[in-house]
C-alpha cells in the first residue's frame, strides 16, 4: 500500500505545502525583524515575501495664498502580509518610496471569499479599510481606479485643494446572489452599491 504512486504523490505534495507555509512564515518573520524606517522600497522588497495585498496612491495638495501657489505630491504605498490566523498581520507603509511606518494589524485570517456574510453584504461596512474588505471578502471580481476626487477647503486667506484617490472593487457571487461595488476614498470604504447582474 505504501508503494502506491498516488500515496507517494500525496505525501510529497503535503510535505511541499508544509515546507512552503513554514518558509513563507519564516520569511515574514525576517521581514518584520530586519526592515528599518527610511529603507528604500526596493530593499524591503528583497527582504520580505510577496505581500498579500498591495495598495498604491499618488496624492497631491495645492495651496493658494493671494497669487502664491504651492503644490506638493506624495506617493503612498502600503503592503499587507497575512500568514494566517496564528500570527499578526504586518503592514508596511511607504511614503515617496521610503519605509515610513511598520504596524501590526492583529491576527491574520483565512480568507474565504464565499463566506455567507460576504455574499449577503452583512460583512461589508462604510469605514472599512481596504485590507479589512479584502480579509472579509477576498479578491474582487474587478478593481478599477477612478479619477481623483478634489476636496477644497478654506482656512483664512489660504485655499487648499487636496486629492482623494478613488478606487472601486466589484464582487459577484453567482446568478442567484447579489453583487456589490465598494467605492474606496483614500483606502477607506465610502460607499457600498448593490449590483444586479444578468443571469
Amino acid at each position: 500500500m505504501l508503494d502506491s504512486p498516488g500515496l507517494k504523490l500525496c505525501i510529497v505534495m503535503a510535505a511541499l505545502a508544509l515546507y512552503s507555509a513554514f518558509n513563507v512564515s519564516a520569511h515574514a518573520a525576517a521581514c518584520r525583524e530586519e526592515v528599518v524606517i527610511g529603507q528604500p522600497m526596493a530593499e524591503v522588497g528583497g527582504i520580505c515575501p510577496q505581500p498579500t495585498l498591495k495598495e498604491h496612491r499618488d496624492l497631491w495638495e495645492e495651496q493658494l495664498e493671494g497669487k502664491k501657489r504651492t503644490r506638493s505630491t506624495t506617493s503612498y504605498d502600503e503592503w499587507i502580509f497575512d500568514t494566517g490566523a496564528q500570527e499578526f498581520m504586518l503592514s508596511l507603509v511607504f511614503l515617496n518610496g521610503k519605509l515610513a511606518e511598520v504596524r501590526n494589524l492583529g491576527y491574520g485570517s483565512m480568507r474565504d471569499p464565499m463566506m455567507p456574510e460576504c455574499r449577503n453584504g452583512e460583512g461589508l461596512a462604510v469605514g472599512d479599510a481596504i485590507v479589512a474588505a479584502y480579509l472579509k471578502c477576498g479578491e474582487p471580481l474587478a478593481r478599477e481606479k477612478r479619477g481623483d476626487k478634489v476636496v477644497v477647503s478654506v482656512e483664512g486667506a489660504v485655499t487648499k485643494r487636496t486629492s482623494v484617490a478613488v478606487e472601486e472593487w466589484t464582487y459577484r457571487y453567482g446568478p442567484d446572489q447579489p453583487g456589490y461595488t465598494l467605492r474606496f476614498e483614500n483606502g477607506v470604504v465610502a460607499e457600498i452599491r448593490p449590483r444586479e447582474f444578468g443571469k
